[in-house]
């Protein structure tokens, strides 16, 4: 755990560092423009400069992580140490959220060729998202509705 802490710390004085927090937060700023309900976890925190989590209220996280993917955008419903677990979040539970939107919370992780029209694109697509699944609730319902809203996200 002590190794993790003194990477962070590192990764945070990187020559890159002041840009990606420059386009996390400007990822975190437009996102919240566009969708004022939905969260931006850790916002008080010290956090790394290219990693948010989010919650698109009421889209599960692995319906968002599927819509992502169909546009050619990697995105996690889970922490990067859970990786293959679906389940809830202990560090949002830590956070004491809610079921309801730590099952919606997804992690995005900006990397080093990340550029503006990287953040642009995102932003386009989780809005297309959100206004075609919000109030639908967690879907995947096998009649093949999710497929048509994904469809329509795709760019393949």
């Amino acid at each position: 755990i002590a190794g993790f802490g003194a990477a962070a710390a590192r990764a945070c004085t990187l020559p890159d560092a002041a840009r990606l927090t420059l386009l996390r937060d400007r990822l975190e700023r437009r996102l919240r423009a566009a969708c004022p309900s939905a969260p931006v976890f850790g916002t008080a925190a010290p956090r790394l400069p290219n990693t948010t989590c989010i919650a698109m209220p009421g889209v599960a996280a692995e319906t968002q992580v599927i819509a992502f993917d169909l546009a050619g955008i990697a995105v996690s419903a889970g922490a990067a140490c859970s990786s293959g677990r679906v389940a809830r979040s202990n560090v949002l539970a830590a956070m004491a959220i809610g079921d309801d939107l730590a099952s919606s919370a997804i992690r995005v992780s900006l990397g080093w060729t990340t550029g503006e029209a990287d953040v642009e694109r995102f932003l386009a697509v989780w809005t297309n998202v959100y206004a075609r699944m919000a109030g639908r609730g967690p879907a995947l319902a096998g009649d093949g509705t999710a497929t048509a809203i994904f469809g329509a996200v795709s760019e393949r």
